[in-house]
């Protein structure tokens, strides 16, 4: 049974959380704690302790929280930090150099949007835009449009395109630091939901895919992220760290009843829901083999986990598994693995058998369908550190 709610001190926030320190077990909120190296400590008791997160600390909440756990989700370490030589490109797109140095067109390589058939052939690019990051793009229901996040000129903000990369448009905008990602498709097409820290926190958000009608759904000290909407428009899985770890919640498309779908202290990142809305594909670490495999978790109709039943194991190997994605009729599911040593976009059976290789450039993730099912959208980025 979860502990009961009582209220922080200093802040008089409801919270389930206590100081770790022997004899203080003090309540402490997301707003107070501080995150360390032998667990979650209240200000006092965390003073000379070397510091895992600090929440007090002025910087990016979705960098700070989110990047850091996703990093390993999306294997950003193997994404950002590797040295070795990509694999030759196995279509027409001019072979990239290496670290963003020109290639054989002269351009600085960027990372770019591709799409590809779902048995690997005809890869092509979609955006080459130098000294721009592109991330995380996600087909529109209709197969129109493709919203991804982008980073130009230092600033990370959610981008619209053409199915066929051209009509590329920002679709939002922030001030100063603040960040944009993680955009997400409500099933009419009408919206789109993403995380942003516009407000100094790491909150969802949603907006009219004309730009129009920005809204903020989640309201909380803690961070919050990485939305999906069910497939019926009703619902919103997302990432949120306000008990104190990562773990994946659900709410009602308006931003109330936020639940705890999955229990335990386990870092979740990038909910999928299935077609039928009955189930929620993730990446998480609770294996506790220290690497991250995909998990699916049953949804009853209230949002909550389907009668307190533990996620089932769906796909895991020595490696880093994450970045699910449902095909659209249910019986695949799409992900990112670096179970060969660097990460490349993978297809599995719904019950995570029959594992096929389908990109063939290292460093390629993300990956979402197309709505027909015949494609893939993904990540290939060839510049380490770009």
């Amino acid at each position: 049974m979860a502990p009961a709610l009582v209220e922080c001190e200093a802040h008089g926030t409801p919270t389930r959380l206590r100081c770790a320190e022997a004899e203080c077990d003090k309540p402490i909120c997301p707003r107070c704690l501080v995150k360390t190296s032998v667990g979650l400590k209240c200000e006092e008791h965390a003073q000379g302790i070397a510091p895992r997160f600090d929440r007090r600390a002025k910087r990016s909440v979705v960098a700070a929280v989110f990047g850091a756990a996703v990093a390993v989700v999306i294997l950003a370490l193997a994404v950002f930090n590797q040295s070795s030589k990509p694999t030759p490109a196995a279509d027409s797109t001019p072979a990239p150099a290496e670290s963003g140095e020109p290639n054989g067109t002269g351009r600085i390589v960027p990372a770019s949007v591709y799409v590809v058939n779902v048995d690997g052939s005809g890869a092509r690019t979609l955006t080459n835009r130098p000294l721009a990051f592109d991330a995380r793009p996600v087909w529109s229901p209709d197969g129109s449009r493709i919203a991804f996040e982008s980073t130009v000129g230092g600033k990370r903000s959610i981008w619209l395109m053409q199915a066929d990369g051209q009509g590329l448009r920002r679709l939002t905008d922030v001030a100063g630091s603040a960040s944009d990602s993680g955009p997400a498709w409500s099933p009419a097409g009408d919206r789109i939901a993403y995380s942003s820290d516009r407000d100094g926190n790491s909150e969802v958000y949603v907006i009219g895919a004309d730009g129009a009608g920005t809204r903020r759904l989640t309201e909380n000290p803690a961070a919050d992220g990485f939305p999906a909407w069910s497939p019926d428009g009703s619902r919103i899985a997302f990432v949120s760290d306000r008990d104190g770890q990562a773990g994946l919640w659900v709410m009602g498309a308006d931003g109330s009843a936020p639940s705890r779908l999955v229990a335990g202290a386990a870092t979740a990142a990038r909910p999928t829901w299935a077609p039928d809305g009955r189930a929620i594909a993730f990446a998480t670490d609770r294996g506790g083999a220290g690497d991250f495999d995909v998990y699916v978790a049953e949804v009853s109709a209230a949002g909550a986990g389907a009668g307190g039943a533990a996620p089932t194991k769906l796909i895991a190997s020595t490696g880093n598994d994450g970045e699910p994605a449902w095909s659209p009729d249910g019986t695949r599911i799409a992900f990112a693995s670096d179970r060969d040593g660097t990460p490349q976009v993978y297809v599995a059976n719904r019950d995570g058998s029959n594992v096929v290789k389908v990109t063939s450039k290292a460093r390629s993730y993300t990956p979402a369908w197309a709505p027909d099912g015949t494609k893939l959208v993904y990540i290939y980025d060839p510049a380490p550190g770009g």
